[in-house]
């Protein structure tokens, strides 16, 4: 069975003076009471173990004098009130607050009250509460937990509002990782900035540590800040030079007109997400694939003994029954929310399968999209359309097109489809022997039908709905989520396994995959076979090995990859025995032959750099690595051709 499982890792909330630290496991969190109860540090134990911000996060309202902002901010607060209190074995903090500008002068009339919970996958959940007892008038700006990430950091990741989206019925995907350069690089001046909020950035140092800042569900809060005027927000990511940080700014406003002004109470949701780095470098898991074998047609296409023995010859603990297509064009496949998936001759094939899989140690999972309904599904014709997600005004129910038919249509989690999903979940393994659940569509996405509210997203329900079904799944159940486009640090705390890279690729290397498939030491992740069908041997093998440089196998039952992993069985082990991972592209090892991509893990005893050959001839490099923290290593080494090769050093 699978060697990999998370759980959950409560928070503890104590009081030390002027400071309130909160802290598990993996993360330390402190807040400040001498800067208006603000978040001033984080820490990622198993990542540097450095504070990731650079000063405390703040709350700012800038008024308009003389064509400029007068800045108020809620860390220049030094008369804070804060109460400790618990919700469902969460800590909770509540602050409340003034508003002063750098001279100390208070912006009268306005108050914050800030309460933020720390729930057990790592996450603090925000709301803050402007409160206005008199019209805040030549209001210009309104910064809401802006933050100052310290110039560790190398890698952006920002999942852009639906109105930004590449394609008309996307999710919020992240369309480019923009890479960082501590302030040396034109770019960093401004890494992001654009008029409309993102509904999250995500920020890293890759392979190490990070965070994510996450706008809460009722993105309507965010919208028309200012009064009677339309708001013009700005989301913004950029070096400041004066502070020698980072800046991230999601403002709800920022615009210097006249007529703008606060009045009343405004909420403000979001969230900061921080991962469980853990302590070893976390198992590799090969192979995690569909079980079927659908090229060999509906008669064939359930998994022999045969092909039970090879994958757990290569490794393999874990597999996804994944058939939601109608790829054979024949009507027998599993429809998104529907059961009994199949005619009952096939029912009896997929239980025995169950029983053979487990005889040889194989986990199994079923495949559920937690966004897309089958038309032909129990329900759809009386729900879909209440139920369904809709991406823009006067625009209808949204089709998800698949092979010789549908797939299904798209839902929003804000609404009864969150029970429909949770109940036909839990009608599969109730009645069958699956070992947890594969998901695909892991992601909240923007909505504006009417009935579920204003302008929303289905981010918290996602979240929701994901520790329901660890909770379901049990401690030794899987939680394996496809992320492609999507990284979310919440969930992969929660999560056994990760697939992601379902995207193309110009040529290979060890720098052919996105950020993603070398995130953080949080999860074993996996990349899809994006490879053609007739794709050769010699192609798979240089994929296998570029995947392996950044620590991430490939997602298929081929018997390629399954020689490939059964080969390198010790590799894989051994890896496991050191605390950090450095993949290509991270500064921290070179290979001077292009040909030639290289890794290394490594811990205080020693290191391990990984040489992958992606030549059909025999290659020589010279290499270089320093991790900054072990003894740097040089030197030269000749390779095989399409082979890897490995070196150890104390």
């Amino acid at each position: 069975m699978n060697l990999f499982h998370s759980g959950p890792v409560p928070f503890q909330a104590t009081r030390d003076k002027n400071r309130i630290i909160v802290e598990n496991r993996y993360i330390r969190c402190v807040h400040d009471l001498e800067h208006g109860g603000e978040l001033s540090e984080a820490v990622i134990k198993n990542g540097t173990g450095k504070n990731l911000f650079a000063a405390p996060q703040s709350t700012v309202v800038g008024i308009i004098e003389n064509g400029a902002y007068h800045c108020y901010r809620s860390s220049n607060s030094v008369q804070t009130e804060c109460i400790i209190s618990e919700r469902n074995g969460n800590p909770v903090l509540e602050f409340r607050c003034s508003l002063t500008d750098d001279s100390g002068e208070i912006l009268d009339g306005l108050e914050m009250n800030h309460r933020v919970e720390y729930t057990r996958w790592g996450e603090g959940r925000h709301r803050v509460a402007l409160i206005s007892a008199r019209r805040v008038e030549n209001l210009g700006m309104v910064q809401i937990g802006t933050l100052r990430p310290v110039k560790s950091m190398n890698c952006l990741a920002v999942q852009e509002t639906q109105i930004q989206a590449s394609y008309a019925y996307g999710a919020n995907n992240v369309k480019n990782w923009i890479s960082l350069y501590a302030g040396t690089a034109r770019s960093d001046a401004e890494a992001y900035i654009s008029r409309w909020l993102p509904v999250s950035m995500l920020v890293l140092q890759r392979g190490v540590e990070g965070f994510q800042f996450t706008l809460g569900d009722q993105l309507a809060q965010w919208d028309a800040i200012g009064g009677t005027l339309p708001g013009f927000q700005l989301g913004y990511f950029a070096y400041r030079r004066g502070f020698d940080s980072y800046e991230m700014r999601f403002s709800a406003l920022d615009c210097r007109r006249e007529g703008q002004y606060l009045e009343g109470e405004n909420i403000f949701e979001f969230s900061l997400a921080f991962p469980f780095v853990r302590e070893k470098i976390v198992p590799l898991s090969p192979c995690a694939s569909n079980i079927l074998f659908p090229s060999r047609g509906l008669k064939q296409r359930w998994p022999t003994d045969d092909d039970l023995k090879r994958l757990k010859g290569a490794g393999v603990a874990l597999m996804r029954l994944h058939n939601d297509g109608n790829t054979l064009n024949d009507g027998i496949f599993w429809r998104d929310a529907a059961y009994p998936p199949y005619p009952p001759e096939e029912m009896a094939k997929m239980d025995d399968m169950f029983h053979r899989a487990h005889e040889h140690g194989i986990s199994v999972v079923p495949y559920f999209s937690l966004h897309e309904y089958h038309p032909d599904a129990c329900g759809f014709p009386e729900h879909a359309e209440e139920w369904s997600r809709i991406a823009a005004e006067g625009d209808r129910i949204i089709p998800s097109f698949g092979p010789n038919g549908y797939y299904g249509y798209q839902m929003c989690l804000s609404s009864g489809w969150m029970q429909k999903r949770k109940d036909t979940i839990d009608e599969v393994l109730r009645n069958h022997d699956f070992d947890g659940m594969y998901f695909d569509w892991c992601v909240g996405l923007e909505c504006l039908n009417p009935k579920h509210g204003p302008r929303h997203r289905d981010f918290r329900k996602l979240l929701e709905l994901l520790e329901w079904s660890h909770d379901r799944a049990g401690h030794d159940g899987e939680l394996y989520l496809h992320l492609t486009y999507n990284p979310n640090i919440a969930a992969e705390n929660m999560a056994s396994l990760v697939l992601t890279e379902e995207c193309g690729f110009s040529s290979f290397s060890g720098e052919m995959f996105t950020p993603h498939a070398h995130f953080m030491n949080i999860v074993p992740r996996q990349v899809c076979d994006m490879l053609p069908s007739n794709a050769s041997k010699e192609d798979r093998l240089r994929y296998a090995m570029c995947a392996l440089l950044n620590h991430a196998t490939v997602s298929s039952s081929l018997p390629v990859y399954s020689d490939f992993y059964r080969e390198n069985a010790m590799l894989l082990k051994e890896c496991t025995d050191y605390a950090r991972h450095s993949a290509p592209g991270e500064g921290c090892c070179t290979s001077s032959n292009p040909s030639v991509g290289m890794s290394a893990y490594w811990d205080d005893a020693g290191s391990m750099p990984v040489f992958a050959n992606l030549s059909n001839t025999e290659e020589t490099t010279d290499y270089f690595f320093d991790s900054h923290c072990s003894k740097p290593v040089h030197g030269q080494i000749t390779i095989p051709p399409l082979s890897l090769k490995v070196l150890k050093f104390q």
